[in-house]
């Protein structure tokens, strides 16, 4: 379990890495790192919005790689039961960059909601972006 204690604990720190770069502004909408779902690559704010939003859930998710990391690299007992620790944490980290991504949409679409809006007219709580409220 060497190799995948290694390979995880670089996951967690390159995932931690890539929270922080988006959320703080730092690395903008790219085709390779940070999250795409939805909302979020709309626009500049919108994506900023969306990875500052996700921050926490996405640092979770890389503390989760890099304790799993530890534990294949340092469990010596049983093949099968660090093989069902580092599965059953990958479910979780999982869990958890979905999380992120529900989220981030959430917080990207608020942002586009109000770029679209007409002024003085209210977005109704889950109308599409641009649409009035109803007469």
């Amino acid at each position: 379990m060497g190799f995948t204690g290694v390979l995880m604990i670089g996951c967690g720190a390159v995932l931690s890495w890539a929270a922080e770069a988006t959320a703080r502004g730092r690395m903008g909408i790219n085709s390779l790192v940070g999250i795409r779902v939805g909302y979020v690559t709309a626009s500049d704010a919108a994506w900023l919005a969306g990875h500052r939003a996700a921050r926490v859930p996405t640092h979770a998710a890389a503390a989760v790689f890099a304790l799993l990391g530890v534990f294949a690299l340092v469990f010596r007992g049983s093949e099968d039961v660090a093989g069902f620790a580092v599965i059953a944490g990958s479910a979780a980290v999982l869990g958890l960059v979905l999380w992120a991504a529900v989220r981030a949409n959430r917080a990207a679409y608020r942002v586009v909601a109000q770029e679209r809006a007409v002024p003085g007219v209210p977005v109704p709580h889950g109308s599409k972006p641009g649409q009035s409220a109803p007469e």
